[in-house]
């Protein structure tokens, strides 16, 4: 089996609020296709103002400077399924109630004004920014909206019914 990491350097990056809160730190070979992955699939991604790269010579000494920083550091959503059972501090769960439900109201009222042409492709993203929340967060709410009957899940996009 090959090994699924390049040879050579890695990077160690943190995610911050705009408090300087560190919300996630990371490793990876190749972190700028990291962070736009983390874009789309963290309901707290909205929050992450800036972000830190450093670049270290090996996987190995990444995985170490990445489990140093997590236990000095203390980053609200990294929890021990990054460093197993010993780890003290389970992954903070993000609660978007509030926003999901934001975002589920205000395209339910878009779309009964009709805001919307029928037959419009809807993105999670583009929602997503259109509310100030993440990509994940808009994704779940307008699946509400499909399972309310008020869009259409389609060839694995949303669409504003006919």
């Amino acid at each position: 089996m090959s090994n699924p990491y390049p040879a050579g350097r890695n990077a160690l990056y943190r995610l911050y609020d705009s408090k300087g809160v560190l919300l996630y730190v990371g490793i990876s070979c190749y972190p700028n296709e990291r962070l736009k992955e983390h874009a789309g699939d963290k309901p707290w991604w909205h929050h992450v103002a800036r972000h830190e790269i450093s670049w270290l010579d090996s996987r190995e000494e990444a995985l170490m400077a990445e489990a140093k920083a997590m236990v000095e550091e203390r980053p609200l959503y990294n929890g021990y399924h990054h460093l197993g059972r010993g780890w003290p501090q389970k992954a903070r769960k993000y609660d978007d109630t509030a926003e999901r439900a934001a975002v589920h109201e205000g395209m339910r009222s878009a779309l009964e004004r009709g805001g919307y042409k029928p037959g419009t492709y809807l993105q999670a993203a583009a929602v997503g920014r259109q509310f100030g929340v993440s990509a994940s967060i808009a994704f779940h709410a307008l699946h509400e909206l499909v399972d309310a009957g008020v869009l259409i899940w389609r060839q694995r996009r949303f669409m504003v019914p006919r």
